[in-house]
């Protein structure tokens, strides 16, 4: 029982960035005072979906 006490409790930078709807949500939660291990994880990964929604965009403009 003791490695699901330590197992991640939410996902990795790669799959919040994937998922950004879900990165979304965790970061509310974490903003509103939730405290898991995934919350950095939640906060990269909605960083990096919104730079390549910047980048995509750039790159539909030019």
């Amino acid at each position: 029982m003791a490695v699901a006490a330590c197992s991640d409790d939410g996902g990795s930078v790669d799959s919040f960035a994937a998922d950004r709807k879900a990165a979304e949500a965790a970061v509310a939660e974490c903003d509103a005072g939730r405290r898991t291990r995934s919350c950095d994880a939640a906060r990269e990964g909605l960083a990096e979906a919104r730079r390549r929604d910047r980048e995509d965009l750039y790159r539909q403009a030019h």
